[in-house]
């Protein structure tokens, strides 16, 4: 349990920094802390200033809808990070600070203050903290994976063609429950030629700043007769079958190689970054959840879920996943991706495991 509770400590820090609350009577603003960070809070008129050393947080400007608080800017620096609040007129700050001895967490509640002679307390009780958020609603990266002049594997059916036609059946089904969902790709085509172009600007929209979770989606093929799903998060993998098999995703040939090189040099730095082994585990049980789903609906072979070094998820601060729904070239699952009927019951699962995931309260909204 404690392990966990570092995780969430230190994963939070990567989605959302602040995270925002609005209350009846008052908006708090969370700031989730690693263990060596100190900060200072001051304030000069309208403006509350936070400067954290030990804490790196990309920038950020965001306006917030509260009769309290106007706004925050982030803005990083080479120690530390600054948080500037442009507060509302008559707005009063309070502050607590919670430290479990492995993380902290700073908590602002901005209230209204009270006439002359009277206490300013807000108008909830200040418990310690579970995660709050605002109204933002949480954004969806859905990544059909090929595409334009790239093909993907062929065999009974086109990869390219499949992963796009899931992928807008997973956005519908997201968008209906509030979700919202930005595509790397909305129809047949390439980001760019170039192979490791393309794949890079995949895995930029993995930005955590105004993102909240990746999902690639693939089609598999082997050489010798194989079916069924398995799904990816990132990490180092030593079997030479599944190595082979992301080289192939990652480009294939000389390309391919190259870029799961590197790719399998970010696993490596990953295994000695404790805030990327957190995300690493959010991404490992949304895997799970997302594979469990799949398997359930459809009784396909269960091929497990597993790391390994896929290029356009290398670098992903948000939980990331690679789905492999099927094989385009066996017998029998290339004719049942072929049906309509079986990928959509492939999206209402990625769709019902997604929505588990940010129910359960494994992110932080904006």
């Amino acid at each position: 349990m404690r392990f966990w509770a570092l995780v969430w400590f230190l994963l939070l820090p990567a989605l959302a920094f602040p995270r925002v609350g609005l209350h009846d009577g008052f908006t708090r603003l969370v700031f989730d802390l690693p263990k060596a960070a100190t900060y200072t809070v001051s304030s000069e008129k309208e403006t509350l200033t936070l400067r954290f050393q030990g804490v790196r947080q990309a920038p950020a400007d965001e306006e917030v809808d509260s009769d309290l608080v106007a706004s925050y800017q982030v803005v990083p620096g080479t120690s530390g990070t600054v948080v500037y609040v442009r507060l509302k007129p008559g707005a009063e700050v309070k502050t607590q600070l919670f430290d479990d001895g492995e993380a902290k967490r700073l908590v602002v509640d901005v209230v209204r203050s009270a006439p002359t002679g009277q206490a300013s307390t807000p108008k909830a009780p200040v418990p310690a903290p579970k995660p709050t958020v605002n109204k933002k609603p949480p954004v969806v990266v859905i990544d059909p994976g090929h595409g334009g002049i790239d093909p993907g594997a062929v065999g009974y059916v086109v990869e390219k063609a499949i992963t796009l036609d899931v992928g807008l059946r997973l956005k519908r089904l997201l968008e209906a429950q509030g979700i919202q969902v930005v595509m790397t790709r909305s129809r047949d085509m390439h980001l760019s030629a170039d192979k490791r172009t393309d794949l890079g600007m995949r895995a930029a929209m993995t930005d955590s700043s105004k993102r909240n979770l990746f999902v690639s989606i693939h089609v598999n093929s082997a050489i010798r007769p194989a079916q069924g799903i398995e799904v990816y998060y990132f990490g180092e993998t030593m079997s030479p079958s599944l190595l082979a098999q992301v080289i192939r995703e990652n480009g294939g040939g000389d390309l391919g190689l190259q870029l799961t090189r590197e790719a399998r040099g970010v696993a490596q730095q990953a295994a000695r970054d404790v805030v990327a082994q957190a995300n690493l585990q959010f991404s490992r049980r949304l895997a799970q959840m997302v594979h469990d789903a799949m398997i359930g609906v459809t009784g396909a072979v269960d091929r497990g879920v597993q790391s390994a070094p896929f290029y356009v998820i290398r670098n992903a601060r948000i939980p990331a996943i690679l789905t492999e729904i099927g094989f385009a070239n066996h017998p029998q699952e290339g004719p049942r991706l072929a049906d309509p009927n079986y990928r959509e019951k492939l999206a209402q699962a990625m769709a019902q495991a997604i929505s588990k995931f940010l129910a359960n309260g494994a992110f932080a909204q904006r």
